[in-house]
């Protein structure tokens, strides 16, 4: 445990590094939760309330999800381990004395805890300031870190499937791309779950994408609480525990290829 604990550490110090990535990320995301936040509110005039969500609550959720981007909310993280295995690197890291997911895992909570830390809170600070977001109460931060925690659990375990094709795969990137896109439709990223038509709405709340984006950001915003609240933490555990154990068999799969191949 002591060696995770040090590799997360060590990955969020050298997330610290790339301070002008990181204000460069923070505007890209700012600039476009505002044209998101300009097409909510001409579309609004229309109306007062769409599928619950008023014209405060859908600029809010806007927000939150804009800096959910930095842990993997609107699209995945597996390029380091994508070269690794590309360039063959992969091969030294099974090699050593470490649990090799645990160690993707740790570097994965490291690297996402400082985003979250750095860039996702200035993120929402923006649409706080200058788009009126909704301020969580203590209560709702709580709820929040409960829900995210589980969300790069299920963030991970996705990402981690869709980079290890690349033992398969000369160019894996077709699969990252429409793994992309259904991670940004399906997970509420781009539109609410809720404005979907009711047979999209339940084919979504059947994938575990929600886990990563919708829940967290309702969370954040007061929307569950209670039941409510147990009932979206108990999703996103099933999803967490389906989705690692999935991981784990295929990089078995995939290891029992290296092998095959290397002897």
């Amino acid at each position: 445990m002591r060696l995770y604990l040090e590799v997360a550490r060590r990955a969020f110090r050298r997330a610290t590094v790339y301070r002008s990535a990181y204000v460069a990320g923070i505007l890209t995301n700012a600039f476009f939760g505002a044209l998101r936040s300009f097409v909510f509110i001409a579309l609004y005039h229309a109306t007062s309330e769409v599928a619950g969500f008023s014209l405060p609550d859908v600029l809010s959720y806007t927000w939150a999800t804009q800096a959910l981007i930095s842990v993997g909310a609107g699209w995945i993280f597996g390029a380091d381990l994508m070269v690794s295995i590309r360039t063959g690197d992969v091969v030294t890291d099974l090699m050593r004395p470490w649990n090799f997911y645990s160690y993707w895992l740790s570097r994965s909570l490291g690297e996402r805890g400082f985003n979250l830390l750095v860039r996702g809170s200035l993120t929402y600070l923006i649409g706080m300031l200058y788009f009126g977001a909704h301020v969580p109460s203590p209560p709702q931060l709580l709820a929040f870190a409960a829900t995210i925690v589980l969300a790069l659990l299920v963030s991970f375990a996705f990402s981690f499937m869709v980079s290890l094709t690349a033992f398969w795969l000369i160019d894996s990137s077709g699969v990252l791309i429409i793994a992309n896109i259904m991670l940004s439709f399906f997970s509420g990223f781009l539109l609410p779950i809720d404005f979907f038509p009711p047979w999209l709405s339940a084919v979504a709340r059947a994938l575990p994408f929600q886990a990563i984006t919708q829940l967290p950001a309702e969370a954040l915003l007061g929307r569950l609480n209670g039941m409510a609240l147990m009932e979206a933490l108990l999703i996103q555990a099933f999803w967490a525990l389906a989705l690692t154990a999935l991981a784990l068999l295929l990089l078995r799969v995939a290891v029992s290829k290296v092998v095959v191949q290397g002897g």
